[in-house]
Parts: C-alpha cells; sequence; structure tokens
C-alpha cells in the first residue's frame, strides 16, 4: 500500500509525498483521486494515477506546442524531448489525430499552398519529408504543382535583376538559382529559353567594360606579348562569344 504522508501546495500542482516517493500531482488528478493527508492507495490505483498524471502533464505541454501547426512526427519529437514515454506520445498522438489536432495531409496541403512560388517541387518534398510526412503524401501535392507557370511570372523580374553579366552568364545564374530552390532542370531551361527575348544588355559594351577593368589589373603584371590572349581568356570564361571579345580586343 502507497500512503501519503505529506502534501505541499504548489503554484499549479502538488507535491505529493507517500511513504517512499514523491511525486508533482496536476491539480486535476489530485481532484480526481480525492488525494489527502493519510490516504492509503494499492499499487494498481498508484499506477493509474501516475499514468493520468503524465498524461495530463505531457498533454498540456502538447497543446501549448500546438499553437503552430506541427506534423505527427515534430510533435513525437517534441514530446519524447520533455521526457514522456513511448507509451504516453502513442496515446497522445493517437487523441490529438483523432482530434484533428494533427493532420499530415492538412499540413502538407498548406505548406504547399503557401511555398509553391518560393520553393520548387524538390525543396517542398524535402522539407516535408524532413518533418516525417509520407512521401506518398508529399507526391500528391507537389506533383500538382505548375512550375512553369510559376517561372513564367518570376524569371523575367529575376533576369531584370541581374546587370553587368553576358547572356550566357545570365542563364547560369538563373539556372543554379532556381535549381537551388527546387525547381526542375527541364521546367527552368524551358522558361529561360522562352524568356531570353527579354535579355537587353549590350555584349559589346560590357566586354568593353570587362575588358578595361582586366587591363587595368593585369597590364603590368603580364608580359604584353601573353597578356592579349590571357585578356581573350578571362572575357571568354565570363561568357562572351570569342566573335565579339575579338571585336574589341583587336
Amino acid at each position: 500500500m502507497k500512503k501519503i504522508v505529506e502534501i505541499i501546495k504548489k503554484n499549479k500542482e502538488y507535491d505529493v509525498q507517500f511513504n517512499d516517493q514523491l511525486i508533482t500531482v496536476e491539480p486535476e488528478i489530485f481532484l480526481k483521486y480525492h488525494l489527502k493527508l493519510q490516504l492509503e492507495i494499492d499499487q494498481k490505483t498508484f499506477n493509474a494515477l501516475c499514468h493520468d498524471n503524465a498524461f495530463t502533464y505531457f498533454n498540456k505541454l502538447g497543446i501549448a506546442k500546438l499553437k503552430r501547426m506541427l506534423t505527427v512526427h515534430e510533435m513525437q519529437e517534441y514530446l519524447f524531448s520533455k521526457g514522456a514515454s513511448e507509451a504516453i506520445v502513442k496515446q497522445l498522438i493517437h487523441h490529438y489525430i483523432e482530434k484533428k489536432y494533427l493532420d499530415d495531409f492538412a499540413y502538407a496541403r498548406l505548406y504547399t499552398q503557401l511555398k509553391q512560388t518560393s520553393e520548387g517541387p524538390a525543396m517542398i518534398s524535402n522539407k516535408l519529408h524532413e518533418k516525417g510526412i509520407s512521401r506518398e503524401i508529399i507526391e500528391g501535392f507537389t506533383k500538382r504543382i505548375d512550375e512553369q507557370s510559376i517561372l513564367k511570372e518570376q524569371l523575367p523580374k529575376k533576369m531584370a535583376s541581374i546587370k553587368n553579366k553576358s547572356k550566357k552568364q545570365m542563364i547560369q545564374t538563373l539556372k543554379g538559382f532556381y535549381l537551388r530552390k527546387g525547381f526542375s532542370l527541364e521546367a527552368v531551361d524551358q522558361v529561360i529559353k522562352k524568356s531570353l527575348s527579354a535579355y537587353s544588355e549590350d555584349e559589346i559594351a560590357l566586354i568593353k567594360k570587362n575588358y578595361a577593368k582586366l587591363y587595368r589589373k593585369y597590364s603590368t603584371k603580364i608580359d604584353e606579348k601573353e597578356l592579349k590572349y590571357f585578356l581573350i581568356q578571362k572575357l571568354y570564361a565570363k561568357g562572351f562569344k570569342i566573335e565579339d571579345i575579338k571585336k574589341v580586343i583587336v
């Protein structure tokens, strides 16, 4: 038998000292089990009290965490990090899913809707997978994303922001940017090809500008005989066409 020998009322809970163990009891559980000094309870009742107490404590933590939307995996990890047992976590997760507090399908749908213009399907897929959502659910939403439509709207604006680069450099910059964002190479390539008419840089003027800068930097460091070839290679590496470079470096 367990016997209560001391009760200390704290701010929001009670420290209940049994003859062989001290536990902190949630107020709801304190009232449910009618705890009082000198009360004796058997082991089965004590075990039930401890389970109900743990469930109530961790449920309060879980509900507070649900002020923002979480996936099942995120809630599991959070509860485990707070010290909840596997049995309590399993019970709480089941409870939250039943109450629709946790819904991976709804989470994936909302995340995709909010992020599809700033993150490509691959990035969305990876981030949702990291949050523990199944590939089946993820693919159900990412396959519906119209990449070309999104890129057609965004890419010309991004292109206009890229200044003082050759067409080749500009294309590489655009590809790198959108591939890192998780858009597919096929979609990016197709939209870039259709948007190239918006490229408005005067490449000859750009070559002259870059040539003048490179000449100032290297003219005193490289022999005159080698300088011309060196500068041609530098400009070519920047994506300018050889025939255009030779129009500037004669």
